[in-house]
């Protein structure tokens, strides 16, 4: 314990003696922690840029799947038809469609000696005996190739566990039902088509089979060639038709294929979406205010401040950090000036010839659909240039005069996506930022610019402080041998006192 002879505060002392000494390594800290929050604000516009770049921009640089997405139209009879197409698209065309015949579906019953609910009745009280009913298609004139399904059962299961079994085989592809008043089965083939079903081997003692229908094909005449309906459903050129009545005479429906000129326009809106949110990113950053009195605080210092106090100082610290960054200013330009610029050969050609603009002065370079009709009949008039002017990738190094950022070869995604790479190298560089990630918790490349310069602030931190702790401890020597000369004193007088008494 210090300072028992003197009777003075030997630690109080010497922490105000190092408290000068060690306002260099407070600002040391401050700097280093500056470096951090000036990365991590690099950090979150990296991450926007990747995502914009490696997510949000290649799913619409896939834009080729919205451009053969094909919408088919019903015009005359708009009720006995109904029309999809394709996942894989159709070409674009006109077929006339009447429908001749709809198909129907096979059925047949069978009338139980008994009845009952279908959830108590027990198959050996209906006759049931041989373990398993056969479900038997007998379409093919040649008994041979009948194709027959056999459902086994148990005799004391109950009709409604023989209901299920039927309902729930595929390969019988049918539906039965039962009527617990009457004691009959009607049995229907899940879809339309040739063909003709019973009951065969299994079927009890004393049931009737009745009602029996054979299913048929329905028939439609599409562009003057008459086709055949499986399950009432055609399929030409990957349109999907479904016949749903026969068409009256006089009649007929007209289908009309053409290119999903909605899908396209949603797929750019989405994309002005996106491109917007990262400009808001970059300009929020570039014009964000900045608080020159507060510096970051050191642990000791946050110490001091309430939990409150501490977060709207760490608010203004981190605030304006990227206010008017070159790398950052740099993107928000080359970004208009690769939206904007013309494509093709055609001078003029360009966003703003379809539709599209950059927004008011106080809007910052935000996209904005100023005529949507304008931008929806571009499409519609010429799709395949519309996309080429979005996804048209250049082969070749970009003509005299022209950079990657305006080459008019090359379509405004393959030219934003070319700025946002060189932005993130950039960014990585300078920031030590991942060029391909989206975490905001991931770690920083200590080779950048800043990493380096935070690397040796520390080296520096290291130094100061094993230096300041020698000083304080060259203090506390010096208080000590106070201490040991005024107990020596302090004996000797005693000893005196103690010699004259």
């Amino acid at each position: 314990m210090t300072g028992l002879a003197s009777g003075m505060d030997i630690d109080s002392i010497v922490k105000q003696m190092m408290e000068a000494r060690r306002a260099p390594l407070v600002k040391l800290q401050q700097k280093s922690l500056g470096i951090e929050y000036k990365q991590e604000a690099y950090r979150s516009v990296s991450t926007a840029l990747v995502d914009l770049r490696n997510n949000k921009l290649q799913n619409n640089l896939s834009m080729s799947s919205a451009i053969n997405a094909k919408k088919a139209t019903v015009t005359g009879n708009t009720s006995a038809i109904s029309v999809t197409t394709s996942s894989t698209g159709a070409p674009a065309g006109v077929f006339n469609v009447t429908v001749k015949e709809l198909g129907t579906a096979a059925s047949v019953k069978l009338t139980l000696a008994g009845s009952g609910e279908a959830d108590k009745v027990k198959l050996s009280s209906l006759g049931f005996t041989s373990g398993s009913i056969e479900l038997v298609d007998d379409t093919d004139a040649d008994p041979a190739k009948h194709k027959k399904v056999s459902i086994s059962y148990n005799s004391d299961d109950t009709l409604q566990s023989l209901l299920n079994k039927i309902n729930n085989n595929k390969e019988a592809n049918v539906t039965a039902l039962y009527n617990s008043s009457t004691g009959e089965i009607a049995m229907a083939s899940k879809t339309s088509g040739k063909r003709s079903i019973d009951f065969g081997a299994g079927t009890p003692a004393g049931a009737a089979i009745t009602n029996k229908v054979v299913g048929k094909e329905g028939t439609a005449e599409i562009n003057g060639l008459t086709m055949t309906a499986t399950n009432n459903r055609i399929t030409v050129n990957g349109v999907i038709i479904q016949l749903n009545h026969e068409t009256p005479v006089g009649e007929s429906s007209t289908i009309t294929v053409g290119t999903d000129s909605a899908k396209i326009l949603e797929n750019i809106k989405t994309f002005i979406s996106e491109y917007n949110k990262v400009l808001d990113t970059l300009n929020g950053k570039l014009g964000e205010d900045k608080y020159r009195s507060y510096a970051p605080l050191t642990d000791e210092q946050r110490e001091g401040l309430t939990d409150k106090q501490a977060e709207l100082w760490d608010s203004k610290a981190k605030s304006g950090l990227l206010k008017n960054d070159g790398i950052l200013s740099q993107t928000v330009s080359q970004l208009r000036e690769a939206l904007i610029s013309d494509f093709g050969p055609t001078r003029g050609f360009n966003i703003q010839s379809i539709g599209i603009t950059t927004g008011q002065w106080h809007e910052k370079g935000k996209l904005v659909i100023q005529d949507e009709s304008k931008l929806l009949a571009a499409i519609e008039n010429d799709p395949d240039q519309i996309m080429q002017l979005f996804t048209a990738r250049s082969p070749d190094k970009p003509a005299e005069r022209y950079t990657k950022v305006n080459n008019k070869d090359s379509g405004i995604f393959t030219r934003v996506s070319d700025v946002l790479m060189e932005s993130i190298k950039l960014l990585s560089e300078k920031a030590g930022t991942s060029q391909v990630s989206t975490s905001l918790t991931g770690t920083f490349l200590e080779t950048s610019l800043l990493g380096t310069e935070k690397r040796q602030i520390n080296d520096r931190i290291t130094n100061l402080n094993r230096q300041l702790l020698a000083l304080e401890t060259q203090y506390y020597k010096k208080f000590t041998a106070m201490e040991s000369a005024i107990n020596k004193f302090n004996s000797q007088s005693s000893s005196l006192s103690g010699f004259l008494g």
